[in-house]
């Protein structure tokens, strides 16, 4: 077996892995990835120490099945004690320390497989297109098996099977930016964007989620003095993270997630259902906490934030329960939900299924509410248009017309958004026939095998791992959803 990996983020190092624990007949593995930070995809780049982990240890294991592997290694690190955040009770370390775990990972897995008798190689370089194989089978019929993928370096590399990891997109520029003085779209590294913004501009940031958090804090420690704008048309922000606790949940699993899929199919009322029982099992109310998710859009933004931080070691686990199961069993769950659940989650709620299930660690909360009450951030919604002026800065419009001196886009690429940099083989396998777009977005694949769908035939040659799956969820898949999703594709490729 030849197989080849498109892609070395996140995705890459869950797949690579759970290749080396699943065992099978050695072969071929070859990962194909043009950045130069190979390994850390987009959030894990070399950064400032300001831009940090936006979740507790126990929630970033890449490794399936082990929920305490990425503790492990940070227990190995004797230099990470000052990354603390205190109301968690946690160690978070910037994002580039939890890039060296990838990376650490990544060998770690590479070298197990061969000592088991594959061959593995990484190729620095993108890949921009590919050629069918085909061989003739008895009575000269040709079939097609594989392909030889091109690289942009003029590499060509045969493989029985190709996965696509490629990761998120980057972000749009939905107000026709690019190019203005001032504008800045994609806004990591950090440490480079930010550079060369002087401590006393006025910064608009599109968006008020997470990225937008993470800007704020680090223009804060970098001793920003200008005001700082959060800009968008809710101007919801994110939930702040409770104090980790231990739940071993009992209806709410990935069992009875398949054993109501295949009773009937699989409703959100079935979920609700077993959310209450749940809760039920702990002694805990559930309409306090559905008021309180429902009220997210409500609620005045700095009033949560500020009943949030003072709520950090609430005894109600509803929103623990609800963040675990987002990451645990969402990305199981949601493609088997009827299109109208889909649908009306992903229209009516997406704000807040992406609120809690990328919620602010109290640590970066701190600093939002304390920018927020000295006055210099301000949350400004209902954003409508913004322009770059002839003379320099910007025009922002909401409620009145303001201007900025430099925007920096925050806001995250939408679901199913193929990277500029998988653009050309994407195209190629759509040009070929060998892929097909989704109606909702994304590349239509079988729920089961993972492989590319064309007019409802699976192709034999093409998987997909990760947010490009049109039945992924509308939100980014994070470590232990993408390490559940590699250890059932590393077991299908082992078993081929």
């Amino acid at each position: 077996m030849r197989i080849g990996i498109v892609g070395a983020g996140a995705a890459g190092v869950g797949l690579l892995d759970a290749l080396a624990a699943a065992g099978g007949k050695p072969g071929t593995i070859t990962v194909f990835d043009g950045s130069p930070a190979v390994w850390r995809g987009r959030p894990y780049q070399p950064d400032i120490e300001a831009v940090r982990v936006n979740a507790p240890p126990m929630i970033m294991s890449i490794r399936a099945g082990d929920p305490t592997h990425y503790q492990r290694w940070l227990a190995s690190r004797t230099d990470v004690a000052g990354y603390r955040d205190e109301a968690l009770g946690q160690i978070l370390v910037p994002r580039a320390r939890y890039g060296e775990y990838l990376e650490d990972t990544a060998r770690a897995a590479i070298g197990e497989l061969r000592r088991a008798g594959w061959r593995v190689s990484i190729v620095n370089a993108r890949v921009t297109g590919f050629s069918r194989c085909e061989y003739a089978e008895d009575g000269g019929a040709h079939s097609v098996d594989g392909a030889v993928l091109h690289t942009e370096d003029g590499g060509q590399v045969p493989v029985d099977r190709a996965v696509l990891a490629v990761g998120n997109g980057r972000p749009r520029d939905h107000y026709g930016l690019t190019g203005a003085p001032g504008y800045v779209n994609e806004p990591y590294p950090l440490a480079h964007t930010l550079a060369d913004i002087s401590r006393e501009a006025h910064v608009g940031l599109i968006g008020s989620g997470l990225t937008a958090v993470d800007i704020a804090a680090a223009l804060a420690a970098n001793g920003h003095t200008g005001p700082i704008s959060f800009v968008s048309r809710s101007g919801t922000l994110p939930f702040v993270q409770k104090r980790p606790v231990r739940l071993e949940p009992r209806h709410l699993t990935p069992d009875a997630i398949l054993a109501a899929a295949t009773d009937g199919g699989l409703t959100f009322n079935h979920l609700v259902t077993l959310m209450r029982a749940e809760l039920a099992d702990l002694g805990q109310g559930f309409d306090t906490f559905a008021a309180e998710i429902l009220a997210t859009e409500s609620e005045p933004p700095v009033d949560r934030l500020r009943r949030q931080l003072a709520e950090v070691d609430s005894p109600h686990h509803g929103s623990r329960l609800l963040a675990m199961a987002i990451r645990v069993v969402g990305p199981l769950a949601w493609p088997l939900l009827s299109d109208s659940d889909r649908t009306r989650l992903r229209e009516r709620r997406f704000r807040t299924i992406n609120s809690l299930s990328s919620p602010m660690v109290p640590h970066n909360a701190k600093i939002i509410l304390s920018l927020l009450d000295s006055g210099q951030l301000r949350l400004r919604s209902g954003v409508t248009k913004i322009e770059a002026r002839p003379s320099g800065g910007f025009t922002i419009v909401d409620e009145t017309d303001w201007a900025a001196d430099v925007v920096v886009n925050a806001v995250n690429p939408p679901a199913y958004t193929t990277p500029t940099d998988a653009g050309p083989l994407v195209s190629a396998l759509l040009a070929a026939g060998a892929a097909e777009l989704h109606s909702r977005g994304g590349l239509a694949v079988d729920r089961d095998t993972r492989a590319l769908l064309v007019c409802g035939r699976s192709d034999p040659t093409w998987h997909v791992l990760g947010n490009l799956a049109a039945d992924s969820m509308f939100i980014a898949t994070n470590p232990p959803g993408l390490a559940a999703e590699a250890k059932r594709l590393a077991h299908i490729l082992s078993e081929t």
